[in-house]
């Protein structure tokens, strides 16, 4: 089911997207992965997984939304609700290096190397695809409320794992950092929110006093504190303002867009290596795998 609706998808964009944008994307991603030729024995999968990041990864033109999510809201009156709902829901899909930590007749428990998240996936023929200890491109997608493969991957040999983990490593530390970034930055919004609250029953206690007051003494002094804390409140409503920009910028400029295009770079360098490797079997794979 799932790879019907995928092809269904792929189909309505090799239909609504001009040839030459797609030719032109394919250029831009084979000199990342390399060119592909009919003869190689993964040409197949190689062109669906270019179909894949060229929806999926690629941002379009001046914009922080991937072409897919473009072509949807572009395209929104083609679909009814529920399958607009579901390319939507696979619009987010999760593409990783992954480590098989068990396979299961019909499911695998897949560890996001990038993320250390653990997913259990659903997959009919996951005793013929999938060994324990396999690291190997794929994607995920959220699909009638279980996690699945799109179906297209790229493994690596097991002589190459501990250079690709050393690479995901190198990569993984600025994500671990950006999210300590992220939880600092939240924790000190959270406490400016705690702040304001209190400047505003503050300033509500303090009307209270002036309703029930007649001394013009003691309304002149009610009033100076009220410009007093209505001032702060000023203050910290946009120290709240920047406090959220910073949280925005660095959960989706820093962890969701620079995050996902250097985890893509690494994904398609190491694509590029394996293709390598295919063609060029008298060459050691650890003359291929290395910087």
């Amino acid at each position: 089911m799932p790879q019907k609706i995928l092809e269904q998808l792929f189909k309505f964009a090799a239909k609504t997207i001009p040839d030459e944008q797609i030719l032109a994307a394919k250029k831009t991603y084979q000199m990342e992965t390399g060119t592909i030729y009919e003869d190689d024995k993964s040409y197949n999968s190689r062109m669906a997984l270019f179909l894949e990041w060229y929806l999926f990864n690629k941002y379009a033109p001046n914009s922080s939304k991937t072409v897919l999510q473009v072509l949807l809201e572009n395209n929104s009156e083609e679909f009814n609700n529920d399958k607009l709902n579901i390319y939507k829901s696979i619009s987010e899909s999760i593409q990783s290096l992954f480590l098989i930590q068990k396979v299961n007749d019909g499911s695998v428990k897949a560890i996001n190397l990038f993320t250390d998240e653990i997913y259990l996936i659903q997959e009919k023929d996951s005793l013929l695809i999938f060994r324990k200890n396999d690291i190997f491109q794929g994607r995920i997608i959220y699909f009638q409320n279980h996690f699945r493969f799109t179906g297209n991957f790229c493994f690596h040999p097991k002589k190459t794992h501990k250079y690709i983990k050393s690479e995901i490593n190198l990569i993984a530390k600025k994500l671990n950092q950006y999210k300590k970034d992220l939880a600092k930055t939240e924790k000190t919004l959270l406490k400016a929110k705690t702040k304001l609250n209190q400047h505003e029953l503050d300033i509500g206690k303090l009307n209270k006093k002036l309703q029930n007051n007649n001394s013009e003494n003691k309304i002149a002094k009610l009033n100076q504190k009220l410009k007093l804390l209505a001032e702060e409140k000023g203050a910290q409503i946009r120290t709240i303002q920047e406090l959220t920009n910073q949280v925005s910028f660095i959960r989706n400029d820093k962890i969701k867009l620079e995050g996902g295009k250097q985890i893509n770079a690494l994904i398609n360098h190491l694509a590029y290596k394996k293709l390598k490797w295919e063609r060029s079997r008298q060459i050691d794979i650890s003359d291929i795998y290395k910087n």
